[in-house]
């Protein structure tokens, strides 16, 4: 199981959590703390929302916006995508859209020691900058230049990569459109 942390920094001392990726086995999960909801890739290519034991009522949550990564036909409960298994291109898991305003009233702070967290720096950012995306992708190590297609010029300070598995797991940061 790989468990990484994804949270901002806007000062370089205090951490604020914004997702944590699991993936056990060929499932990916994508947990947004404090939301009552996670994002799901399964094997089988079943992708989904599900809701948590916890639910927040509305208001409570972080102002994030979540979505899946890929489109594909709708089956029970969600839609069904590639599989992981036998991936052979790049292909996004879910992208997490977070205003980043006020980080200190709007996130929980992150004091935990993560084997594996990709800390994005508020400050690498333009001043101007009101939010930020974070998307999750599988990437075959034999077909990187699929992510790079989709998703050109990601300074390499914005992008973090789970490399010790297969397909990869990589999660860039960037501006998001949905705050401009």
């Amino acid at each position: 199981m790989i468990d990484v942390f994804v949270v901002i920094t806007d000062d370089g001392t205090h951490r604020y959590y914004l997702l944590k990726v699991q993936r056990r086995g060929f499932d990916v999960y994508c947990f947004l703390p404090d939301s009552g909801v996670h994002h799901s890739l399964h094997c089988s290519g079943e992708s989904h929302f599900r809701d948590e034991a916890k639910i927040a009522k509305p208001g409570e949550g972080p102002p994030v916006a979540l979505s899946m990564g890929e489109a594909g036909p709708p089956i029970k409960n969600g839609i069904r995508i590639a599989s992981l298994r036998a991936l052979g291109r790049a292909a996004g898991i879910c992208t997490a859209h977070y205003a980043i305003d006020s980080l200190a009233d709007d996130f929980q702070k992150f004091n935990r020691r993560a084997r594996e967290c990709f800390v994005i720096d508020r400050n690498f950012f333009s001043k101007d900058v009101r939010g930020v995306e974070v998307g999750v992708w599988a990437v075959p190590a034999k077909n990187k230049v699929s992510f790079e297609f989709n998703n050109p010029n990601i300074p390499a300070e914005l992008l973090y990569k789970v490399a010790h598995c297969e397909p990869q797991i990589w999660i860039y940061a960037r501006p998001s459109v949905l705050f401009a």
